[in-house]
């Protein structure tokens, strides 16, 4: 059994039904937002008790929840068949890029020490720190 599908037989999928089945009725978007930050810190923290482990799951899990979103949205408003070619063109190649380059930063919070040292690369990166 991997690790990913661990955390989603004993962890993702046991808590989504707990809230979902819940006396307080919790927007289906806000149950995806926990149970994907939830369970991406967790990850992050089994790979070690830092607190750039916790943020390298906060990273991937915020990240997780806004591609959910922007497929529902994307899905529901601008279905493939009613959409232009050359939107179409655009969607598939900026989706991929994007997301590469979101989980790319990502795993500076797992590959550096501290956030003091994550933030200079992110400033490096973007161009603001020399």
């Amino acid at each position: 059994m991997t690790l990913t599908q661990w955390f989603r037989s004993y962890y993702f999928n046991p808590v989504t039904r707990a809230l979902r089945s819940s006396s307080r009725k919790l927007p289906s978007y806000l149950i995806i937002l926990i149970t994907q930050v939830t369970t991406m810190v967790l990850i992050g923290l089994w790979h070690g008790i830092t607190i750039n482990f916790l943020f390298w799951g906060l990273w991937h899990g915020v990240g997780l929840f806004l591609q959910n979103r922007w497929s529902n949205v994307t899905r529901d408003r601008l279905p493939a068949e009613r959409m232009p070619h050359a939107a179409r063109a655009v969607l598939k190649y900026l989706n991929p890029i994007l997301t590469f380059n979101y989980v790319s930063l990502g795993w500076l919070f797992f590959m550096l020490p501290t956030p003091s040292l994550t933030w200079l690369a992110f400033q490096k990166l973007f161009g603001v720190a020399s």
